[in-house]
């Protein structure tokens, strides 16, 4: 079969589809009917296997393989790359992203060949591409960069700009939303000049995915419903489905779920109709948050774990891992612990393969090193213009500017080291006050419970002997008066144990003894089990602490469980206390009423004031973990435990 005939039977098929983009394909057939030279039908049938890419990725790969055929019986290495980063772009739309970067392989393989600097920037746009959706952000980035370092050296206004938004895309998963705002902001200007839809589309997305994410809901609607009216236009179905996840989106976060799901469910037609696994395994897990948000926890589930599945099978690590964050969110707020934990751990297991902070410098290294050689470049060509006469005056000037930025560099690090100066001092006699709170704090406990047990404790205990003695020396009338003196020595005898109990708890004999973990079993040891049962696992506390730390802790956790006694209505208590080669961690969870930890008035009281300073006085960080009827959780870490 010729080239001429196998083309047009698959134009006849994409525009059977797509009859708005009829026009465009046509024109490239009439080109490619007129056309007589085989390499000039090789370079024309390119272009109609890229232009079918956005509207019927099989059609597009079935011309670029027949092509790529032709090429190589015509030994055609421009037409052989060409079609080989064709059937790399229709894999992309096809989300095979194995095969597709296996082709952009081959086609920079010929463009280095053959030293052709634009395919193989092309190539290099499409590994970032590749990248990008399988969350190799650090490469994908490398690879932007790469392409667009070429792009501006041959001042490819279409290259620049596919570069660009590609970054932008990137620097928007990672949150950066600035740095992926300022990239698309310097595309905007060059936007009536771009004849691509899919990089104006791109470009609509993005823009309306940052201000989503910015929560400007109008604007990114109108956005979203501009480039709708776009795809409809052409028939873009295949990228219609990102603007309707957008509209989902903006919908969900104003609380109007309907409409989101109605979106969603659009979103989820056209992708499954591409088997777009990775926009489907999207699109799945904002179904989830959408009905986890209205509490469907089942139905939330199950959208969850379909996103999960298709995640996995499509190699979509990045959306994979927010699966499994949402579904254990799901689990737990289902009293789910168990599924909740083993989720949270996949997680986890997920996300240390994705980002990591080597990846994280990585591309601050190269974003460095590509506004460097740009910066350089710019000098060497300001250089070459400049004449000999202005060499003397621009020495000079460039020897004043130098000096005067040295002086202002000199000045401003002073006075940061002033300042970075004041600032530790001001926080080391911070320190020493509060430790000095502390330790008085303290010492008052000690010698006030050694008044009580030593001073009234003893007045007590003697009161109590002298009126035990008295009780065989006086006559008693009848026995309703015999009972009420030994009323008076019950009440007397417990007053004595009341004001050990207090002396006790104000500095625990067990703390100072034993230390703090027998200290905390002795205290928890006299509460009530018929009131709360408390459970106490310690782990690594052989050894006794530092006396500073053993106090605090001690006291922090004694605050925790009287807050527990008072306030959560609880009838369990979890008390873990494990110390390792990082520092102490302790955690207490209750299963109480909770409270809803967003309300800042809920941290105004002392007791949680005193937990506060107390552990941020050890160089500690304490996190709680509650809401409405979910319980409590506080989790300490102290660092560096001696």
């Amino acid at each position: 079969m010729t080239i001429k005939r196998v083309v047009v039977f698959f134009i006849c098929c994409a525009i059977t589809a797509c009859p708005a983009m009829a026009q465009t394909v046509n024109e490239l057939y009439q080109q490619l009917s007129k056309a007589t030279d085989t390499k000039q039908k090789i370079d024309i049938t390119n272009r109609i296997a890229y232009e079918l890419r956005a509207i019927d990725p099989d059609s597009a790969e079935h011309v670029a393989a027949r092509n790529l055929t032709a090429a190589q019986s015509e030994k055609y290495e421009n037409g052989e790359g060409t079609a080989l980063l064709c059937l790399s772009y229709a894999n992309i739309a096809k989300a095979r992203y194995e095969l597709c970067n296996d082709y952009a392989q081959k086609a920079k393989a010929v463009a280095d060949k053959i030293k052709n600097d634009s395919l193989a920037a092309y190539c290099d746009l499409a590994f970032a591409v590749y990248n990008y959706n399988t969350s190799r952000y650090d490469k994908a980035i490398e690879a932007a960069m790469r392409s667009l370092k070429t792009f501006e050296a041959k001042k490819i206004t279409m290259g620049i700009t596919k570069a660009k938004v590609m970054m932008s895309q990137v620097y928007q998963l990672k949150d950066d939303l600035p740095r992926a705002e300022k990239l698309l902001q310097e595309t905007l200007p060059h936007l009536n000049e771009i004849t691509d839809l899919k990089v104006k589309v791109n470009i609509l997305h993005t823009l309306a995915n940052i201000y989503g994410m910015q929560e400007k809901y109008p604007q990114a609607l109108e956005i979203d419903k501009q480039g709708i009216d776009l795809c409809d236009k052409e028939d873009m179905r295949f990228f219609q489905s990102q603007f309707y996840d957008n509209i989902a989106n903006c919908y969900m976060y104003s609380q109007r779920y309907t409409e989101a799901k109605e979106y969603f469910l659009k979103s989820l037609l056209i992708d499954s109709s591409f088997d777009n696994k990775k926009q489907m395994s999207d699109t799945y897990l904002n179904m989830g948050n959408l009905a986890l948000m209205q509490k469907k926890y089942g139905e939330a589930k199950s959208n969850l774990l379909h996103s999960i599945s298709l995640a996995d099978s499509s190699g979509y690590k990045q959306g994979e891992y927010q699966a499994w964050m949402t579904l254990s969110n799901t689990y737990k707020q289902n009293n789910e612990a168990g599924a909740a934990m083993d989720a949270l751990n996949k997680a986890y297991s997920l996300k240390d393969s994705i980002i990591n902070e080597r990846s994280e410098n990585k591309i601050a290294e190269l974003e460095t090193v590509y506004q460097s050689e740009k910066k350089e470049t710019q000098l060497k060509l300001q250089q070459a213009e400049l004449t000999k006469k202005n060499y003397l005056l621009w020495g000079a000037a460039a020897v004043l500017l130098l000096l005067v930025v040295s002086g202002i560099t000199l000045y401003r690090k002073r006075q940061a080291q002033n300042k970075l100066q004041l600032q530790a001092e001001v926080m080391k006699q911070q320190e020493l006050a509060t430790k000095a709170v502390i330790i008085a704090e303290e010492n008052e406990r000690k010698r006030i419970a050694a008044d009580l047990h030593d001073g009234v404790g003893q007045i007590m205990s003697a009161a109590k002997m002298n009126l035990s003695a008295f009780e065989n020396e006086l006559p008693f009338k009848d026995a309703n008066q015999k009972f009420a003196f030994e009323r008076v020595i019950g009440l007397v005898d417990e007053s004595c144990k009341e004001i050990r109990s207090v002396s006790h708890q104000m500095m625990p004999n067990a703390l100072l003894k034993s230390g703090l973990a027998n200290a905390i079993r002795e205290f928890i040891d006299k509460i009530d089990t018929r009131v709360l049962k408390v459970n106490l696992h310690t782990e690594g506390l052989n050894e006794r602490l530092d006396s500073n730390v053993e106090t605090v802790l001690y006291r922090v956790i004694q605050e925790c469980v009287n807050n527990v006694i008072k306030h959560s209505g609880a009838n369990s208590l979890d008390i873990a206390l494990i110390k390792d080669a990082d520092g102490i961690s302790a955690t207490i969870e209750d299963n109480g009423k909770g409270f809803n930890t967003k309300d800042k008035s809920r941290f105004e009281g002392i007791g949680l004031k005193n937990i506060l300073s107390r552990i941020e006085f050890l160089k500690g960080t304490v996190d709680f973990d509650s809401s409405p009827d979910k319980g409590t959780l506080v989790a300490i870490h102290v660092p560096n435990v001696a």
